[in-house]
């Protein structure tokens, strides 16, 4: 069944964010391009987070001499307080109508409750701009749109 015209979660390379897209082409099953919903870029299909290249090991912004770790040990500690975090979080949530479903035309406050189609429940931690947010996740704090216009 070909999934040409349905909406599914893409990285965007423009928007430097995981965002709806539309599917604009397949091969034997496999989507191979995609349009962003938000700034109308067509390109590659990269699924819902964006490939590490080869000796890509620093992260933007790390300073000369930094050096970051990639052991199981580390991340796994680096994960754990966003994980305790979001479960407390979690447990203090009374009734599923405070749950909202997240839109990239609605726009959010810090503390509103959003259910991702990909991520799931997450918690609006800070406003970055009018069209940028911080969520809360169970995997990860991750930097999500909103107010954005229809194309």
């Amino acid at each position: 069944m070909s999934s040409v015209g349905e909406l599914i979660d893409a990285y965007c390379l423009r928007c430097k964010l995981t965002l709806s897209h539309v599917v604009l082409f397949e091969m034997g099953g496999v989507i191979q391009k995609v349009k962003c919903r938000t700034c109308g870029a067509e390109h590659k299909y990269r699924g819902p987070k964006p490939e590490m290249k080869p000796g890509a090991a620093r992260l933007r912004g790390a300073k000369v001499g930094r050096r970051v770790s990639a052991s199981p040990s580390a991340k796994s500690e680096q994960r754990k307080p966003t994980l305790q975090e979001w479960t407390r979080k979690c447990e203090k949530i009374k009734d599923e109508g405070d749950i909202r479903a997240y839109d990239l035309q609605k726009s959010f406050q810090a503390g509103d409750v959003i259910r991702h189609p990909t991520f799931g429940i997450g918690f609006v931690e800070r406003l970055l701009s009018e069209t940028r947010m911080d969520v809360l996740f169970e995997d990860a704090l991750r930097r999500m749109a909103m107010n954005t216009k229809a194309p």
